[in-house]
């Protein structure tokens, strides 16, 4: 089985990570460590590079930052494998976890209040409503 790890970039090093490889080494699984690139992110960058940023480009890039998140939070980043993603986060973040037929997704969180969630969302909250599998949040407070 799999432990999928979902890290944005943001803080390096990541809890994220800490906690998939804590579960992966409990349950003997293989962690993957993903970050998504944003479809309107990956849409900006195509017109800011108008030479043709492709896909493929975006998951490099993806892969880069989860790789080297990974680099900043273990000491043991080798067992560890990265994946890069381009997309609709949730949907992209849902696809991987089937895909992967993993146990257990991680993901990031922010702690917001009740109208803050309301008028933004929440890629956290949507995740946790919408995966098949259990989900664990790891709370940021800021």
């Amino acid at each position: 089985m799999t432990i999928l790890a979902a890290v944005d970039g943001e803080q390096k090093p990541d809890r994220v990570v800490t906690i998939g490889e804590d579960l992966a080494d409990a349950f003997d699984d293989q962690l993957v460590v993903v970050n998504v690139l944003d479809q309107k992110e990956f849409e900006e960058r195509d017109d800011v590079h108008q030479t043709g940023y492709t896909v493929e480009d975006g998951q490099n890039d993806a892969e880069s930052v989860a790789r080297s998140v990974v680099k900043a939070t273990t000491d043991r980043p080798g067992h560890v494998q990265t994946r890069g993603l381009v997309g609709e986060v949730v949907d992209e973040l849902l696809g991987e976890t089937e895909r992967l037929d993993a146990s257990y997704l991680v993901i990031g969180g922010r702690k917001r209040t009740a109208v803050g969630k309301a008028l933004f969302g929440s890629t956290t909250q949507s995740v946790l409503l919408s995966a098949d599998v259990p989900v664990v949040a790891v709370m940021d407070e800021k």
